[in-house]
């Protein structure tokens, strides 16, 4: 697959910035952008033991 049509997502939104809106909306700028440059990848990482992001990326019908 060519680097240049996914987008790659590292890590989570840090505890003390939880439940505020913050996941959402930068989801919503990465859907933006990958949208504008024709990319329909994006890959996540996170650790197996953080439920938050996988219930947070699941709401968000992101599938492994």
């Amino acid at each position: 697959m060519d680097r240049d049509k996914r987008i790659y997502i590292p890590d989570s939104i840090v505890e003390t910035k939880r439940n505020k809106g913050y996941g959402s909306s930068l989801m919503e700028c990465i859907y933006e952008i990958a949208n504008d440059r024709g990319i329909d990848l994006i890959e996540l990482d996170y650790w197996l033991e953080n439920s938050v992001a996988k219930d947070f990326y699941k709401k968000q019908n992101f599938i492994k």
